[in-house]
C-alpha cells in the first residue's frame, strides 16, 4: 500500500548544510577563446574540417559529424536576432537606465551571444540592426565574458 502524506507536520526532515564543491571550467575550446579576447582583442570561432560549420561559442568537435575542428577568426560583429529592455534590477528596484539585452548572431558562424547593448536608446534597437563589440581598456581584461562591456550599433 502507498501512503500519502497530506500533513507536511508528518514530513522526515533534517537540519542543516550539505557541503559541495564544484568548478566549472570553459574547456580547450572556451579557454583558447577567452585567451584571444583578452591578450589580442580577437574573437574566434571552430570550423569543421569535415562540413564546415562554424560553431560560436567554439567546439573542439562538429557536433553534427563529430568531425574535427579548427580555429578561425571571426569579426566578433553581428546582427540583433532579439532583444529585450530590463527596466527592474534583479531585486524589482528600478534601473536608473534601461538595459538591453540581446541575442546576437555572430557574422560567419552559425552560433549566437547573449549580451548587452550600448550607445542606443530602447527605442532604437531594431531586430537586423548590425553591433560590434567594445571590450574592456588591455589592462582591466580578465578572460572572462565581460571583458566586453557591450554591443553597439555599427
Amino acid at each position: 500500500m502507498i501512503e500519502k502524506i497530506v500533513n507536511p507536520k508528518e514530513l522526515r526532515h533534517w537540519d542543516g548544510k550539505i557541503e559541495l564543491y564544484w568548478i566549472y571550467t570553459s574547456g580547450k575550446a572556451g579557454d583558447e577563446f577567452f585567451k584571444k579576447l583578452k591578450d589580442e582583442e580577437k574573437f574566434i570561432a571552430a570550423k569543421c574540417k569535415k562540413c564546415g560549420k562554424v560553431y560560436f561559442p567554439p567546439r573542439i568537435y562538429c557536433e553534427k559529424d563529430f568531425g574535427e575542428t579548427e580555429f578561425v577568426e571571426i569579426s566578433g560583429e553581428g546582427c540583433v536576432r532579439a532583444f529585450t529592455v530590463a527596466r527592474l534590477d534583479a531585486y524589482e528596484k528600478p534601473l536608473e537606465k534601461p538595459e538591453i539585452y540581446a541575442v546576437i548572431d555572430m557574422d560567419g558562424t552559425d552560433g549566437c551571444l547573449i549580451h548587452l547593448l550600448g550607445e542606443v536608446e530602447p527605442e532604437n534597437v531594431e531586430v537586423g540592426m548590425k553591433v560590434k563589440p567594445v571590450l574592456k581598456p588591455k589592462e582591466q581584461r580578465e578572460g572572462k565574458i565581460t571583458d566586453i562591456l557591450y554591443f553597439k550599433p555599427v
